[in-house]
């Protein structure tokens, strides 16, 4: 894949979020608007894209690289997991809720709202489908290992957020509809299709609008911020693709996981922090540098990828 095709469809989305951080300035959009429009998004659009996603015929090939993607995303976490716990623990940084803080922000992407939309862009349908098993496995981490690093506890409420989750069941259903060959009336999966089709622009536009609310001249000065965005935006992926590289893994599968994996700070990590009474001052911060580095780190990982 050449360099100037994944500099343009990354330049495409970041147009995009731009388009939302100037919603926001002009107040055309507000923080409660925006609230509903990341429900709306979460719990409609993209449970809709991901379903729509395993509405194709079954084949040997695609059930070994579903399973092959699948294992790839455990691999890749549990990885990222043991990076973060060695280089970011309370031995290095003077404060706890810090460490916790950048731990998660190190091995957490924002494979749903800006990963899923890349890899559609970059390998048209086959970006859907892997990139929805990806987004399943991050999820099950995210609210099992993410919560657990932020609260210190997990329970069985947690559990059934996972289990609940409309995700996480679009992911289930759609892989038994796979497996078994089932496909919706054409005009339920137009409709649905439609549905899922929102995803891009729409994500796009809420992850510049929640850049926007945050003041960028002061990010510039964080340096654990920076130190944050080093290792999820270059060093994790660079070990990565060394691996996949290592393994063999070739073709959309390579691309797929670099890119999910490369992609900047997870928009949960400030969601957490409010949910359990922290400061979101540093994940807001880490969020938004992040997401201005990937305009180069992105395409430079991708381009390593694709040689």
């Amino acid at each position: 894949m050449g360099v100037d095709v994944i500099v343009n469809q990354i330049i495409v989305l970041f147009l995009l979020m731009g388009l939302g951080y100037c919603l926001v300035k002009y107040k055309v959009l507000d923080k409660a608007t925006c609230d509903k429009l990341t429900w709306l998004l979460c719990y409609v659009v993209m449970p809709c894209l991901i379903f729509n996603a395993f509405q194709i015929p079954f084949t040997d090939e695609l059930w070994h690289n579903f399973v092959l993607m699948a294992g790839l995303t455990f691999g890749i976490h549990f990885l990222y997991i043991l990076l973060s716990k060695i280089l970011l623990n309370n031995r290095h940084l003077k404060k706890r809720s810090l460490a916790e803080q950048m731990q998660f922000t190190a091995v957490y992407s924002n494979c749903g709202f800006m990963g899923l939309p890349l890899v559609m862009a970059l390998v048209g349908s086959a970006g859907a489908f892997y990139g929805s098993v990806y987004i399943a496995v991050n999820g099950l981490f995210v609210w099992t290992h993410g919560l657990l690093t932020y609260s210190g506890r997990f329970d069985r409420r947690s559990l059934l957020k996972v289990a609940l989750n409309p995700n996480t069941i679009a992911s289930i259903v759609g892989c038994l509809f796979f497996v078994f060959s089932i496909h919706l009336p054409t005009p339920v999966h137009s409709a649905i299709g439609h549905v899922g089709t929102m995803n891009t622009a729409l994500s796009m536009i809420l992850v510049g609008a929640a850049m926007a609310q945050v003041e960028i001249r002061k990010i510039w000065l964080n340096s654990y911020a920076w130190i944050s965005v080093f290792m999820r935006n270059l060093l994790f992926p660079g070990i990565v693709l060394i691996g996949l590289f290592s393994l063999n893994i070739q073709g959309n599968l390579l691309i797929i996981a670099m890119a999910l994996s490369a992609c900047p700070v997870a928009g949960m990590s400030v969601l957490f922090a409010q949910l359990t009474g922290k400061d979101t001052d540093f994940p807001c911060k880490s969020l938004t540098l992040s997401t201005i580095a990937s305009l180069v780190t992105l395409p430079l990982m991708l381009a390593l990828a694709s040689l």
